[in-house]
């Protein structure tokens, strides 16, 4: 497994965008706009910071922003199922990508992804 991305919440999505551009110098890899969320990955050299600003209602509150890229999302989340953690329904995102949300023994809430799944936009 390995850290894809780490994401952090916009509350002015208009505002974090030109401030990680503008004054930061980030480069835009990648933008997206549709539900549930629209965002800008701004690449740092192995790992992306993603930038975002929900649409509509997403999972829970207390999301970490953390992904981290798995080859068997299927049989990690059956695994952290059986050992009687919570771990949403596997889910094809829009952007691209297979992802559940995982919620640790401390209610710490993070994202397990299979992004071989290609997105529609």
């Amino acid at each position: 497994m390995t850290a894809r991305f780490i994401s952090f919440h916009a509350s002015d999505y208009e505002a974090s965008k030109r401030f990680y551009e503008t004054l930061v110098g980030l480069p835009v890899g990648r933008e997206f706009d549709g539900p549930p969320h629209r965002f800008t990955n701004y690449d740092l050299g192995g790992i992306s910071l993603k930038v975002f600003e929900w649409l509509e209602t997403w999972y829970g509150s207390g999301h970490s922003g953390l992904f981290i890229e798995t080859d068997s999302l299927d049989e990690t989340v059956a695994r952290i199922r059986s050992a009687g953690f919570k771990a949403t329904d596997i889910s094809v995102l829009e952007w691209g990508g297979r992802s559940s949300s995982i919620t640790d023994p401390a209610g710490n809430i993070f994202s397990l992804l299979d992004a071989r799944q290609p997105g529609n936009s």
